[in-house]
């Protein structure tokens, strides 16, 4: 819920119609989703749940022998239940705006993936591409950074997720499999104008992080990170 709320919520206060942030900078919205994955997995890690706040990084944990096969859905609940509510929050956050805001496809970025150029496969491998980078360097954090250090480890994946973001996500800004969960609320909660929901794309940006994290796994393990 932290990780997406500050990250589509930048989105919304970047873009949405008479927001004092519209039209800020890429970097803002790089930076706010850094800092929420530091933050989310500060509270995470604190809570006992090892920091599995992203459902495609969950199946490269099981796949990197991380986590028993037999947690994960567990973890995809939560995550899912995360992600509907920081729809909600970032609904409440723009009361005002929706209205405002004439273009739905801008409204829907608020919640979920929505391609530059809608080109399926093209966004696919973007999705695959900047997710394997983004978990191949969260290994790459694990082995360097002590285990202990849970502070510099937050804020080093934190900073992995603000250059990952930022070089790789002009496609498609890269959904990393977070924004079932908002979706959903877009589907159900009563914005002005909203408009579709467009969940016949909604499963590139879940199919794409998950293959692009299984071949950070692979990489990883021949490397000897895992």
């Amino acid at each position: 819920m932290i990780l997406i709320t500050f990250g589509f919520a930048s989105i919304a206060a970047t873009t949405l119609a008479q927001s004092y942030g519209q039209g800020s900078v890429w970097i803002v919205q790089g930076v706010c989703w850094g800092l929420g994955l530091a933050i989310g997995l500060l509270a995470s890690i604190s809570l006992g749940s090892g920091g599995h706040i992203n459902p495609a990084l969950t199946v490269a944990f099981v796949a990197a022998g991380f986590l028993p096969m037999a947690e994960a859905p567990a973890y995809f609940a939560g995550q899912l239940l995360g992600g509907f509510a920081s729809g909600v929050l970032i609904w409440c956050l723009h009361l005002p705006h929706w209205s405002k805001t004439e273009d739905p496809t801008v409204k829907l970025a608020c919640f979920g993936t929505v391609p530059a150029i809608r080109s399926i496969w093209a966004n696919l491998v973007a999705e695959i591409i900047s997710f394997m980078f983004f978990v191949f360097g969260i290994f790459v954090i694990l082995a360097a950074v002590p285990a202990e250090n849970l502070v510099g480890m937050a804020f080093a994946t934190g900073a992995l997720l603000t250059a990952a973001y930022c070089a790789t996500g002009g496609q498609t800004t890269c959904g990393y499999s977070v924004d079932l969960g908002p979706r959903l609320a877009h589907q159900v909660l009563p914005i002005s104008g909203k408009g579709s929901s467009d969940w016949a794309y909604s499963w590139v940006p879940v199919l794409g992080p998950i293959l692009g994290g299984l071949i950070a796994t692979l990489l990883a393990g021949l490397l000897g990170l895992v």
